[in-house]
């Protein structure tokens, strides 16, 4: 996720951003787990009776027919609780609850659809500096991601896991958040901003993704849901221009996995708007990210809503 701003143009490069050092982002993952909640990971009820945690199993009612779009929206509250820049870096996980809850309301009360409040919680963050692996990239702590899933179950909502892969391949990173992404009420995310391929640097390098590499990343996660008999899950794929996504159009959807497709231009309503439109694909679920304190102003839900195509995937950051 970016913090430019998106200006007059529909769809216009912006400088990019710049993401911790390995040891930087190792220090604040310290700190952050020091903290009581995360010490001691909250022990609640989810809304499907279970305990939760991300090695167990929720039961999960079906939603809907089968499908969480159309029949659904999502509404997520993104970022990780070590990058204090981020939503969810500037609250704890029951305070970020609390605003996911309240943010999905007005949506709720004015749309047509139920409207579910999840996590998008980075699990995968690409770092500046190469670590001990050479991939510059850190995977959250599992305790980190648990007590983001427990609190996320606690709100009657989901967790998302977003994916900044750095050098590493996409793959790589779905199989190690395997063992989340086989939860029912888990959903995954993933950032071509970061995806710089084997030499390229984040913060320096601008990444991308192909349609086939998507293509490839649904269809693995499809074989979770298949392999676990899990209802459908979203993947969305976040976007600010063209080149964020080569060869858009040969995206495939399936039967397990709605492919969403992010916008995350940040800036005034009206090139956002245009910008949305014009990266849209047929046949895909369509995503769109309001920024609480780069947007010049805030788009209002009623505006929101008024979007065509129709929004399936709000991202709050």
């Amino acid at each position: 996720m970016a913090t430019a701003v998106l200006l007059a143009a529909p769809v216009q490069a912006r400088d990019l951003p710049s993401p911790p050092s390995a040891a930087d982002f190792a220090r604040a993952t310290a700190r952050v787990l020091s903290e009581p909640g995360f010490r001691s990971p909250l022990r609640v009820r989810d809304r499907f009776g279970g305990s939760s945690g991300g090695s167990g199993t929720a039961t999960v009612p079906l939603p809907g027919a089968g499908a969480l779009f159309p029949a659904n929206r999502i509404l997520a509250i993104y970022g990780a609780p070590q990058l204090k820049s981020t939503a969810l870096g500037k609250r704890r996980p029951r305070a970020a609850a609390r605003l996911a809850v309240a943010q999905a309301k007005p949506y709720a009360d004015l749309g047509e659809r139920p409207v579910i409040p999840s996590f998008d919680l980075i699990g995968v963050v690409a770092n500046s500096t190469a670590g001990t692996d050479r991939l510059y990239r850190t995977r959250q702590p599992a305790t980190l991601i648990d007590q983001y899933l427990k609190q996320a179950r606690a709100m009657g909502g989901r967790l998302m896991i977003d994916i900044q892969p750095g050098r590493s391949p996409v793959l790589d990173e779905l199989d190690a958040m395997a063992p989340w992404i086989g939860q029912p009420d888990v959903d995954v995310a993933i950032d071509p901003e970061w995806n710089v391929g084997p030499r390229g640097i984040p913060g320096r390098t601008a990444g991308s993704i192909t349609a086939r590499d998507v293509n490839l990343a649904s269809r693995r996660v499809q074989a979770i849901v298949d392999e676990g008999d899990l209802p459908p899950k979203v993947m969305v794929v976040h976007q600010f221009s063209r080149s964020s996504i080569r060869r858009r159009s040969r995206i495939k959807q399936r039967p397990g996995v709605e492919v969403t497709l992010n916008f995350d231009g940040i800036g005034a309503p009206a090139p956002k708007i245009a910008g949305y439109r014009d990266l849209a694909v047929a046949g895909l679920s369509n995503g769109f990210s309001l920024f609480y304190d780069l947007d010049t102003p805030l788009m209002k839900p009623g505006a929101v809503l008024a979007l065509d195509p129709v929004v399936d995937f709000l991202l709050y950051q």
